[in-house]
């Protein structure tokens, strides 16, 4: 059933369900170098691990994206039956990558791949079963490639990432300033409004306040141009999360991925 609010639910059956299963490793490092890893993430309050570069990026989107309530890495096991004319009612098991719940969604299943020309053996046959799977669920099913957005999106959503954590001299007074001053100055530079709080306060405190609330959505820059002490700021207009947004999901990841095929 398709919701347009989560905030409501206590997620305590969402974690018991959805807990990831396959583990993070290197098995297959030999036949394809992959990079592994993981952090602490602000939305789970848990570790999130990644099996790619490609995941790592997709889920810094999701945790600076303040549409997404929740996400679950390898939530679920797909079953594949297995092909064969000697072996019947055989299958095996496929994991895709995560589970998105958004902000007037239904839930999405994610597969992230490198690109549309990683395919493997069994994709069709993946995308098929996980699309069923979904549709009897209810919930929405799409291949992702996180790659394709342009490498300064990709650098500013690494960048903004960093900016997420919460330091102590962030104080809700400081918070408040920084967005009323804003208010009556937009579209005004992050360092232009950093100087402004001169002698009360460094410039060197207030920018990556200004950064953790771009980061947080609270302010909103142009992810498009590399996000530094020039980048013009505003009050945050966008309901539906960072404009990032509009190249991963619905019509927007569409036009994009189109636009992307006719230049090559």
């Amino acid at each position: 059933m398709e919701q347009s609010h989560w905030s409501d639910k206590t997620w305590i059956e969402e974690d018991k369900l959805f807990q990831p299963k396959r583990r993070v490793d290197n098995k297959i490092s030999w036949q394809r170098p992959h990079l592994i890893g993981g952090f602490r993430s602000r939305k789970m309050k848990r570790r999130v691990e990644y099996h790619s570069l490609n995941e790592c990026f997709f889920y810094y989107y999701l945790e600076l994206d303040k549409s997404t309530i929740r996400y679950y890495v390898q939530p679920i096991e797909v079953s594949i039956p297995v092909i064969s004319a000697v072996e019947s009612n055989k299958s095996w098991k496929h994991v895709p990558d995560v589970l998105v719940f958004r902000n007037g969604s239904k839930p999405l299943l994610y597969q992230i791949k490198e690109s549309p020309e990683d395919v493997g053996g069994s994709f069709n046959q993946c995308n098929k079963r996980c699309e069923l799977l979904a549709s009897n669920l209810g919930w929405n099913y799409d291949v992702i490639y996180p790659k394709n957005l342009p490498d300064i999106v990709l650098r500013n959503i690494n960048y903004l990432h960093g900016n997420l954590r919460e330091r102590r001299h962030y104080t809700e007074d400081l918070i408040n300033d920084v967005l009323f001053k804003l208010r009556f100055d937009q579209p005004i530079t992050v360092g232009e409004l950093a100087r402004s709080f001169y002698p009360k306060h460094h410039p060197n405190d207030v920018k990556p306040l200004i950064y953790h609330l771009i980061a947080v959505g609270k302010i909103e820059v142009n992810v498009f141009e590399e996000v530094g002490s020039h980048s013009l700021i505003r009050i945050s207009s966008d309901t539906n999360g960072h404009p990032i947004g509009r190249l991963l999901f619905g019509e927007g990841k569409t036009k994009y991925e189109n636009e992307s095929a006719l230049k090559q």
